[in-house]
């Protein structure tokens, strides 16, 4: 499966300048299925449907670690999915027998049952601290990247969560194949049967991804957040064919001044940034790649640009579009801009921002740019 949808070739025009005119709010997401909280959404466009791939998602019966949705070009933020009898959406991912048994063992644990006589201190549910009674394992959605009009490659990370704040342990990034017009991805396997990890417990999470067509190749750019300290972190960059995803030998790094094979040899393409760089897109009005985050390091209450003229950058200082006219904004994040719904002056992008209890909505904006 190899092919050029979502692609661009690289243009040496001579650019626009990063400027942020103003921001619209758009309408709220709306679905058929009773799922009344989600994060990420991650889109892809196929056709003339975009097909966005959410992470945490509450549903009346379940918290459902990725679920996905469709929607058609003209009208983004209006879905439609297939539902249960309840209503309510279907897991996006299959997990394996052993995933399952892990997370059953945990759900409820004995330990955090009313009355329990445990640690009144500890985050995990007032339980012995050498249970870990309360992680599970999940399985949450990076970038798609299609291989053709019909498929798209979806990259996840596999991390085993615990009960205490941002308690996230990175145990691999995967490869899932979604199809045209469905809900649920294939995880991609290994040789042995086992889900395949590209990328190991540690290793950087590669999980944001743009493809690029040169000199008649497709390729593929996948970022990484690695070395965090508080909100400063470190960007990783690999890159790969498309049609050799699945070749682990096949990726290069990026080493500060060039591409390497041995990822031990690879060196930051940017350092102690708040957040990260979020999505990775080509914007055809300013000539430019752009990227566009958000998160509690940002505090929420702006999206953060910046701007590249090549993957590997040199990036830009931050240019911030304000996301006070959505209203509460401590706590937002996974902001990005969306290139399957428009590259030019006037760009949508999406956040999460939190309600109540933990639980919130995908909010969707219109960008202008000057």
């Amino acid at each position: 499966m190899v092919g050029a949808i979502g692609c661009h070739s690289i243009d040496r025009s001579v650019p626009h300048p990063l400027e942020v005119e103003r921001v619209e709010v758009m309408e709220n997401f709306t679905t058929n299925a009773l799922a009344y909280g989600r994060d990420a959404g991650n889109s892809i466009r196929m056709g003339s449907e975009v097909l966005w791939v959410f992470g945490d998602t509450f549903t009346w019966t379940d918290m459902l670690c990725a679920t996905a949705a469709w929607s058609s070009v003209s009208t983004p933020n209006q879905l439609y999915e297939p539902v249960d009898r309840y209503f309510s959406s279907f897991l996006f991912y299959e997990f394996t027998p052993e995933e399952i048994a892990y997370n059953e063992s945990r759900n409820p644990p004995e330990c955090c049952e009313l009355g329990s006589s445990c640690d009144a201190e500890n985050l995990y549910c007032r339980c012995p601290r050498d249970a870990d009674c309360t992680t599970r394992i999940a399985l949450w959605p990076g970038d798609l990247l299609a291989t053709d009009d019909r498929h798209a490659y979806h990259l996840y990370e596999k991390v085993r969560i615990g009960s205490a704040p941002y308690d996230f342990e990175h145990l691999g990034t995967g490869l899932a194949i979604v199809r045209r017009g469905e809900t649920s991805a294939q995880r991609v396997l290994g040789d042995d049967g086992a889900p395949l990890l590209l990328f190991g417990p540690d290793e950087p999470n590669f999980l944001r991804a743009i493809q690029v067509r040169e000199d008649s190749t497709t390729r593929v750019y996948l970022y990484a957040v690695t070395n965090r300290q508080g909100c400063d972190v470190d960007i990783m960059l690999a890159r790969v064919e498309l049609a050799n995803m699945l070749d682990r030998e096949s990726y290069e790094y990026w080493n500060g001044s060039g591409w390497v094979g041995a990822l031990t040899d690879a060196q930051p393409l940017v350092r102690g940034i708040p957040g990260g760089l979020g999505s990775v897109t080509w914007n055809d009005y300013l000539q430019r790649y752009l990227s566009a985050f958000n998160d509690i390091c940002t505090s929420g209450k702006s999206l953060v640009l910046r701007t590249a003229p090549r993957p590997e950058g040199p990036w830009s200082e931050p240019v911030e579009a304000d996301l006070s006219a959505f209203g509460y904004g401590e706590g937002a994040y996974a902001g990005q801009i969306h290139s399957s719904l428009g590259s030019g002056d006037e760009l949508i992008f999406t956040f999460y921002q939190p309600i109540e209890l933990g639980i919130g909505r995908l909010r969707m904006g219109r960008l202008h740019l000057r």
